[in-house]
């Protein structure tokens, strides 16, 4: 018996060849129908497990490994269209070393998919340490966490995290909301979740007045920024800072814990909030790519 099964996930849809070319078993259409009942339920509860894709590619070589995301190389005002270049991310342990293999849809000639039940990527992180070891501002509370309103930034914000403070009715401000000091989280200390080299910074850039309509301009400007470099190719970018807080320099050693300065509004940001993003280098793109994140603790 062959049949064909198409599954949608994250907007991508997966070939699953018959069983006697693609499995090499045969399995029931009834514990098939079952098998994919429990993936689908397994994705609703965010299970910790993982997609891992065999993909054959027009030029008939095949890349395997497990899948990180989908990302469309525009930004959330451009329209969709078949300009716009559009990319699968998997990720693979070779030989102790992560490798990542970036893949442009329209090179694609068909994927097998694989359930796994755990995931290779986020138990890379922890083994090595690089998920985050400690709060990065102690009692935030997380606004956007690996998902959220930064999907579409030219592949930068796919897994960005936003933190403010909220009061109990989670408004994030007192007041008016009209003063910097207004906001909870404004000034507040803010603490490196990782260990690393600070290789880039920005922090002499005057923070915005608070702007809750977020209709501003703020094309032309530039945020107080750190970013840090981990195990290569994983990177850590820390946006918002306060003018002029900053307590590192670039080429400072830092460790998980060490204290980098303060909450502002800085930048592209309308009301005070601390913005991060963990990236990765694309040797093949020449650019940063943002991936999923782990808390260590």
């Amino acid at each position: 018996m062959k049949s064909d099964i198409y599954l949608e996930l994250r907007g991508i849809t997966f070939f699953q060849k018959s069983s006697m070319e693609a499995l090499k078993c045969y399995i029931p259409p009834m514990k098939r129908i079952l098998l994919c009942f429990l993936f689908l339920f397994s994705i609703g509860a965010e299970a910790k497990g993982s997609f891992f894709l065999t993909v054959l590619k027009k030029d008939r070589t095949l890349v395997s490994g497990e899948f990180i995301e989908r990302y469309e190389d525009r930004w959330f005002y451009e329209e969709d269209s078949e300009k716009v270049k559009k990319y699968y991310l998997l990720f693979e342990e070779k030989n102790g070393d992560p490798k990542f293999h970036i893949i442009q849809r329209k090179d694609v000639l068909r994927m097998w998919s694989a359930w796994t039940a755990y995931s290779r990527y986020e138990w890379y992180l922890r083994k090595h340490n690089l998920g985050f070891q400690n709060e990065i501002v102690p009692g935030a509370d997380i606004l956007t966490g690996n998902s959220g309103h930064h999907k579409f930034e030219k592949m930068f914000g796919n897994f960005a995290w936003d933190l403010g403070v909220l009061d109990s009715e989670g408004k994030q401000f007192q007041n008016q909301g009209l003063l910097l000091e207004d906001y909870y989280i404004f000034d507040q200390a803010v603490y490196s979740p990782v260990s690393g080299t600070v290789v880039g910074k920005t922090s002499d850039q005057v923070d915005n007045i608070p702007d809750q309509s977020m209709s501003g301009d703020l094309s032309k400007k530039i945020n107080n920024f750190l970013t840090i470099k981990m195990k290569y190719p994983f990177y850590l970018s820390v946006v918002h800072f306060k003018k002029d807080s900053i307590t590192v320099n670039i080429g400072d050693e830092i460790n998980a814990g060490q204290e980098l300065g303060v909450v502002g509004n800085s930048g592209v940001s309308y009301i005070p909030h601390l913005h991060y993003t963990l990236y990765i280098y694309s040797e093949s793109l020449k650019r940063f790519i943002s991936v999923p994140a782990f808390f260590n603790y």
